[in-house]
């Protein structure tokens, strides 16, 4: 249970890291998901982190271990870069539609 928790939160981390270089850089989607990726790979190979070893599973060589790991960890990297936008823009939607019913009543005096 533990290695799923590492995992989701390395990946919103990553995923928060590539929305930071979005931003200042202004990438298209394809380089963010490369980005996310290559940081997820770096993570976990660094670390030598495989979730899957605290699970168990065997893998014929060691580096599939933390291969696998990144892979994972970047592709839940673009799954929270997906749910972070949704709700920014429901966010924006009812922002905006609030401010639009604010500015149709008059307000009194």
């Amino acid at each position: 249970m533990y290695a799923l928790g590492t995992v989701l939160l390395l990946a919103l981390g990553i995923a928060a890291v590539v929305a930071l270089v979005r931003y200042v850089l202004r990438t298209p989607r394809a380089v963010d998901i490369a980005i996310g990726l290559v940081a997820a790979f770096g993570i976990t190979w660094a670390a030598d982190y495989s979730m899957f070893a605290s699970w168990g599973v065997a893998f014929r060589q060691a580096w599939m271990g933390p291969v696998g790991t990144g892979l994972a960890i970047g592709g839940l990297a673009v799954a929270w870069d997906e749910i972070l936008r949704l709700v920014a823009s429901f966010t924006r939607h009812v922002a905006d539609e609030a401010r639009e019913i604010e500015a149709r009543f008059p307000r009194a005096a």
